[in-house]
């Protein structure tokens, strides 16, 4: 099967935003996610996508759930490795980006594949601005600079607990003097 890759970065959004629009509606890629390795984070939408998907430029769920075992991974890599660079292991960088395909399978109750890799686009670093794109019933600025990966899991801590424990804790928070 011969498509044409990803050109540009803007591309490379357009693919990450297809691919997380196909998984909420294919319940059949949703199977699939779990065998994906080698993850691309892209801070312009906070998000992520696997690379067997987004180095195809206009894929769609259908074609990939038909054509998966003939498209080849290891020929992905190259075509984006000219806008990402792998993120060293346990760096605060590559765990900010495990967090985020934690939370992607986690909404269809998967792990994240233990011989897994991320990326991120060269140049990006955790002390750059993030936008967090996780809504509570408590309000949060929509733009945190994160400085520090202690707060970025206390924050996923924070969005695991239900409403009302969110709703607690933050009064509890507000109400104490410091």
């Amino acid at each position: 099967m011969a498509r044409e890759t990803v050109a540009t970065y803007s591309d490379v959004l357009e693919s990450v935003r297809a691919f997380n629009k196909y998984l909420e509606q294919s319940k059949r890629l949703g199977e699939q996610i779990r065998f994906f390795q080698s993850w691309y984070y892209v801070p312009e939408l906070d998000a992520v996508g696997p690379s067997k998907f987004i180095r195809y430029k206009d894929m769609t769920a259908f074609e990939y759930v038909r054509n998966h075992s003939e498209l080849d991974g290891r020929v992905a890599e190259p075509v984006l490795n000219k806008w990402f660079n792998r993120l060293e292991e346990n760096s605060a960088e590559a765990i900010w980006v495990r967090q985020r395909v934690d939370r992607l399978l986690g909404y269809y109750g998967k792990t994240v594949n233990s011989g897994s890799r991320f990326s991120a686009p060269r140049g990006w670093g955790i002390n750059s601005q993030v936008k967090l794109s996780q809504t509570t019933n408590v309000q949060a600025a929509n733009n945190i600079d994160v400085l520090n990966p202690v707060v970025e899991a206390l924050w996923q801590a924070f969005l695991g607990l239900s409403p009302e424990d969110q709703k607690a804790l933050a009064e509890s928070i507000n109400n104490r003097n410091y």
